[in-house]
């Protein structure tokens, strides 16, 4: 398995082809978030999924929380599956070599998409900063920390 680590420009790059262009301001800020825990990017992944509603912002991508079950909880926990664990699921990903921050995105993004039936673009941006978060907090903390929310969506 080829060990990912966090890649400011790596991001950049992913952010400025793959991620919608309503969506750039909020995860390019995101980009110089010195945080050692994931609270920061917890709120940028709400305000991207539209789960945190801001009054000058309009960038709701989902229903509201008391109709479907939480987009942010759900890229959480795919993320938390795809790096922290060793399921089935991820199991050919993980052992890729050429496994690149784009790469591990878009097939998270992928699998989020087919669960809520949107489009890899309305998911992408909440898929982006779960996994800068997991990379800067430190994936063995971010997986320990995130161990207890972790369950099958």
């Amino acid at each position: 398995m080829s060990e990912l680590s966090y890649d400011k420009e790596a991001f950049q790059a992913l952010i400025d082809e793959m991620v919608p262009m309503h969506q750039r301001a909020v995860l390019l800020e995101a980009l110089d978030i010195e945080a050692t825990t994931e609270i920061a990017f917890d709120e940028i992944g709400l305000t991207v999924t539209g789960e945190k509603r801001q009054s000058n912002l309009m960038l709701y991508t989902g229903a509201p929380r008391e109709t479907r079950s939480s987009m942010w909880a759900h890229v959480k926990t795919e993320i938390y599956d795809y790096l922290c664990t060793s399921s089935k699921k991820y199991s050919n990903e993980r052992n890729d070599a050429g496994a690149t921050i784009k790469s591990v995105v878009t097939i998270v993004a992928t699998a989020i998409g087919s669960h809520f039936n949107l489009a890899l673009g309305v998911v992408v941006g909440a898929v982006t900063v779960a996994l800068m978060s997991a990379l800067k907090v430190g994936k063995n903390a971010w997986c320990e920390a995130n161990k207890s929310g972790a369950k099958a969506p």
